[in-house]
């Protein structure tokens, strides 16, 4: 059944019964979305971050031990999330993905998930940035996975690139991808919202806890994230190579406004507001701050579409 609503949620941010509870209403799908433990092809977030997951003596490395049951733990929530009815999608946004990481041990969990997808009745799907992986994956697996462009794409090292820019780019890319993930900037400027949701309703995702700085050229976050995501987290980094890499990414740190989020929350009712009334129907929450208010999310989207109803009536 099409739903009007759709809600990505991060792996782990929740209990599987907790969403699967709100992927029940009528009104609103949940899809939960994460990075493969350890793998080369992830890239927005650090993989020694392990989407939520807390491990003693985990920070920038792990013990094959360890590995082991993150993987495991991986698989069985995954597995739990489709038997719910609900899709996952990894998030493979590595920026630099070469041809001989195009592997059987690094796409196994792609390929997991398509046959997932065929055992439970839905559809998984992938978020991208890499044209090389996107092709190889488009040619393997066909219409078998859902396709996203990752918010991650349109950032560009040699400038910021005006919402004029991103604007033709989403519009480029709707023809392309089953949905595409406006960047966190333009998830909060209501012209862009608005011209996007009103061509491209259905393709179009807004992040609702939105708070990375109009001034902050993304790009070097993810850049920096996918050269870092190529190190096994199995191989023990020497302290010093771990201290060289944070300072070389310390003034692009500097620069975003994550740093106000530690004393001031993320006002994600008032960034889902503007969204829903430009029109958007397909949220986001990052991983990160702001991610707790799902369920404030939800009774802000069931509440809207009441008040839409009662005015029609009207």
């Amino acid at each position: 059944m099409h739903k009007e609503y759709t809600i990505e949620v991060p792996l782990y941010s929740r209990p599987v019964k907790d969403l699967a509870k709100i992927n029940s209403s009528e009104d609103i799908s949940i899809i939960v979305y994460g990075g493969i433990p350890n793998s080369p092809l992830n890239g927005g977030r650090m993989n020694f971050a392990l989407d939520g997951l807390f491990l003693w003596n985990s920070f920038f490395h792990l013990r094959s031990s360890q590995l082991e049951r993150v993987t495991a733990k991986f698989y069985e929530t995954v597995s739990e999330i489709n038997r719910h009815g609900m899709s996952f999608c990894v998030t493979c946004t590595n920026i630099f993905v070469s041809e001989k990481e195009l592997n059987e041990a690094n796409l196994y969990p792609i390929q997991w998930l398509v046959e997932s997808s065929q055992k439970h009745g839905i559809k998984n799907g992938v978020i991208l940035n890499n044209a090389l992986l996107e092709e190889h994956l488009r040619r393997k697996y066909g219409d078998k996975l859902i396709y996203i462009s990752s918010c991650t794409k349109y950032a560009l090292p040699h400038k910021m690139l005006a919402p004029s820019d991103t604007i033709s780019m989403y519009k480029e890319d709707c023809d392309k991808y089953d949905f595409v993930v406006l960047t966190p900037q333009d998830s909060r400027r209501e012209q862009a919202i608005k011209k996007m949701a009103s061509e491209h309703k259905n393709r179009i995702i807004a992040i609702a806890n939105s708070y990375c700085s109009n001034g902050c050229n993304t790009y070097y976050h993810y850049a920096y994230t996918s050269r870092q995501n190529k190190i096994s987290l199995l191989r023990v980094l020497p302290d010093r190579d771990v201290i060289v890499a944070l300072i070389k990414f310390l003034p692009c740190l500097l620069k975003c406004s994550v740093f106000w989020h530690v004393f001031f929350p993320v006002e994600v009712e008032k960034i889902a507001t503007r969204q829903l009334n430009a029109g958007i129907v397909n949220f986001k929450l990052g991983r990160g701050f702001g991610v707790e208010k799902l369920e404030k999310l939800v009774i802000l989207i069931l509440k809207f579409k009441r008040l839409s109803m009662e005015t029609a009536v009207f």
